[in-house]
């Protein structure tokens, strides 16, 4: 019996902190599998279709964007593909862009987050950039997407970029009816703009919080998408 009693004080002990473990990841408004269809245009020229999916990873989330292969995006020479890993907080753990721009060019960035946010950017001309910032709670192109849809209260937030990470607050831009492909809806702006990048998104008001619209600026030459269908991954 007496053995027995240090094993069950550890054991209680390991479910608590299971349990606190748990109720730390924030409950979500989209499912498993989530799959967002969006028009891409860029500067004005539809390119064809992107697609965001969100699928467990571990205890966060795994987040795959892609431009959809052939049409005007094809001859363009435009080409957009993203990967980000999630914390069980949402914050990215891990993050990799492939971006093909025409007339320019293709870059690649790549980050991995641990106690410090360590970047890589390979520039068009194949010269390799590097660096590291203390930061840990940081964010990507695709999971700042998300980390808003539950947290949309004005913050301050740290984007994965280069030269460097990017510091800005998120800002509301207030209440306006969108007209989209899948109906009217409330919708709900917010802009994240600092050091030569600009992300305003705007989400429906609704239970499921889509990002029907979303907007990349400077950087990105004129890129906006268009929320057109909802899917779930098979």
């Amino acid at each position: 019996m007496r053995r027995t009693l240090p094993v069950l004080a550890l054991t209680l002990v390991s479910l608590a902190l299971s349990a606190a473990d748990v109720q730390q990841a924030p409950a979500v408004p989209w499912p498993n599998g989530e799959r967002l269809v969006y028009v891409l245009r860029w500067k004005g020229l539809v390119v064809g279709h992107q697609i965001i999916e969100a699928v467990r990873s571990g205890r966060g989330w795994h987040y795959a964007g892609r431009v959809k292969s052939g049409g005007l995006a094809q001859l363009a020479g435009f080409d957009l593909v993203s990967d980000s890993y999630t914390r069980r907080d949402l914050f990215t753990r891990r993050f990799q862009r492939d971006l093909t721009v025409p007339g320019e060019g293709r870059r690649l960035l790549s980050a991995v987050v641990g106690e410090e946010t360590s970047v890589k950017f390979v520039w068009v001309t194949g010269k390799t950039y590097t660096f590291r910032r203390p930061q840990s709670d940081v964010l990507d192109d695709l999971s700042v997407l998300y980390y808003v849809r539950v947290y949309p209260q004005p913050r301050e937030l740290w984007l994965i970029n280069h030269p460097d990470l990017i510091q800005a607050p998120l800002q509301p831009l207030g209440v306006q009816t969108l007209r989209t492909p899948l109906g009217r809806f409330e919708s709900e702006g917010y802009l994240f703009e600092g050091e030569g990048a600009r992300i305003e998104v705007w989400y429906s008001r609704n239970r499921e919080r889509w990002p029907l619209r979303i907007v990349f600026g400077q950087q990105w030459g004129g890129l906006s998408a268009e929320l057109v269908r909802v899917e779930r991954a098979r």
